[in-house]
């Protein structure tokens, strides 16, 4: 280390000098680091920009549903007892149904036990001759043993059934009021295997010459050994069928209509289906909605102003500056990062042709195209007139036009929207956007990476990571040069101080 020698004998700030001496020095590295941090910048919008495209993209997944344009409004005469949803191949019409009977869970409960409290009462308790055995427990999904004893308490009895309760399919539980027990399936009908049982077996007498314990002595429920219940299957009857249809839940589903029966009803129900233009038509407003907001975004950081004379503050000058100085200076030095850039400039082309022109794979006669359904980069209503080539591509909704395309053509609008061609000329609108979005975000992507990418994936980050390597080594020059100044001025000060010494030595012979 370089002992550092104030200007004593020279009379000069040696500090203020080497300062302003490095300060010139240091100008190269301040381009270099203020290069690193436009660089950022223009990472950071181009990330939060490719947020946007991937938001988009994700929206045209939807516009290639087929339930997104053929979606089916339902109502009932009675909803109280019969509730109803319908998907996309449900036929429009009114539909019947009764409700002779409810399904529910297979279901057992016990009879009055003699218990104080659940985690105390055991059941040498509640039978005095029982020592040990072994609970078989049944249900839909399989078969299970628990060991009880004298010790094991009401409470434990129940932990131990709910533990394997996802292999059985049956769950248990104690009610302190009733003090009864209650065993029910965790799936209701009454299909082959889906009802419960319990079963005590491989029982120990405490008193060999006593009465031996049974499942009803312990826990009063079933008969002997053994108790069972099954479920109830749900029975319909349909659209004034004379059969009736059984199904294991209280909800089903028939020919694309779901049901959700709540109680049992003494005449049929209306149900209604109808078309749902409403629902397709709020989707495809949310999806222009979602491109002219991507475009409008690329539109602005295309067109920002770049003040080149405001470039990033190096540390000094931040020094000198206010806060919101600071802030105000920072803005237009950030603004322009991405002025005119090819990447978005192409991309953004690309979206407007792809939603632009039209779809060769379909037949003619149909529609074709997005004017066709009253979508367009104008739209006159009566003698106002929206749009012009200044929007930079937004679109505009004539929504007469769109609900009259949903209501009469929804298979043609759907197809306009999902085809699925040979070629991208071929493909609806939504398929080819979704190509397009994923083209442009694989390519930003690239350029900018992502917020957990590694520098040397992208191509920003590889440029920024050899801008830190010659910061780097440009620092370690400039921390070797300050040494050598001072080196040199301590050297100074060093030789000054010898002449002062002697100059004051012969000043002194002559006096």
């Amino acid at each position: 280390m370089v002992m550092r020698v104030s200007g004593l004998a020279s009379g000069m700030e040696t500090d203020d000098l080497i300062k302003q001496l490095m300060s010139a020095q240091r100008a190269p590295m301040n381009k270099l680091a203020q290069k690193k941090q436009l660089l950022e910048w223009k990472r950071d919008d181009y990330r939060a920009l490719n947020n946007k495209i991937l938001e988009f993209r994700n929206s045209t997944t939807d516009m290639r549903l087929e339930s997104s344009y053929l979606s089916k409004k339902v109502s009932s005469s009675q909803d109280a007892s019969v509730s109803a949803s319908a998907g996309a191949s449900a036929n429009e019409g009114i539909y019947s149904i009764e409700v002779v009977k409810l399904a529910s869970t297979a279901s057992m409960t016990s009879e009055a036990l003699n218990a104080v409290r659940q985690d105390i009462t055991t059941l040498k308790e509640l039978d005095n001759n029982f020592k040990s055995g072994k609970i078989v427990i049944t249900g839909a999904k399989g078969e299970k043993e628990i060991t009880v004893g004298e010790t094991t308490t009401l409470a434990s009895l129940v932990a131990d059934i709910n533990t394997v309760s996802n292999a059985t399919g049956m769950k248990a539980s104690y009610d302190p009021g009733t003090k009864k027990m209650y065993f029910t399936s965790t799936q209701s009908g009454k299909l082959a295997d889906d009802g419960i049982k319990l079963e005590l077996k491989d029982v120990v007498l405490k008193d060999e010459n006593g009465t031996a314990p049974s499942l009803q002595s312990l826990l009063k429920v079933g008969s002997g050994n053994v108790a069972s219940a099954n479920g109830v299957n749900a029975q319909v009857r349909l659209n004034g069928s004379a059969s009736i249809d059984e199904f294991s839940s209280n909800n089903f589903t028939v020919a694309g209509i779901s049901y959700n029966i709540k109680q049992e009803t003494t005449a049929p129900i209306n149900i209604t289906v109808t078309k749902d233009t409403d629902a397709a038509f709020d989707k495809i407003v949310k999806f222009v909605d979602k491109y002219n907001s991507l475009i409008s975004e690329v539109n602005k950081k295309l067109n920002e102003k770049k003040y080149r004379d405001f470039q990033p503050l190096t540390a000094d000058e931040r020094k000198d500056l206010k806060e919101d100085e600071i802030k105000q200076w920072e803005e237009k030095a950030k603004s322009g990062t991405l002025r005119g850039e090819n990447l978005l400039l192409k991309g953004l082309s690309d979206l407007r042709f792809a939603m632009s022109s039209t779809v060769s794979g379909l037949p003619e006669g149909q529609l074709r195209n997005l004017s066709d359904i009253g979508i367009s980069n104008a739209n006159v209503n009566g003698k106002t007139i929206s749009g012009s080539f200044a929007d930079g591509g937004m679109l505009y909704i004539d929504e007469t036009k769109l609900k009259k395309a949903l209501s009469e053509k929804p298979e043609e609008v759907l197809n306009l929207f999902k085809t699925d061609g040979e070629t991208s000329s071929q493909d609806g609108i939504a398929t080819r956007l979704y190509d397009k979005a994923s083209a442009l975000f694989a390519q930003v992507t690239e350029k900018a990476g992502t917020a957990n990418a590694i520098e040397d994936r992208y191509e920003i980050g590889k440029t920024t990571k050899d801008i830190n390597e010659q910061i780097t080594r440009m620092t370690r020059r400039l921390e070797d040069l300050e040494a050598r100044y001072y080196k040199q001025f301590t050297a100074m000060e060093t030789v000054l101080n010898k002449m002062n010494s002697q100059s004051a030595w012969l000043s002194q012979q002559f006096a």
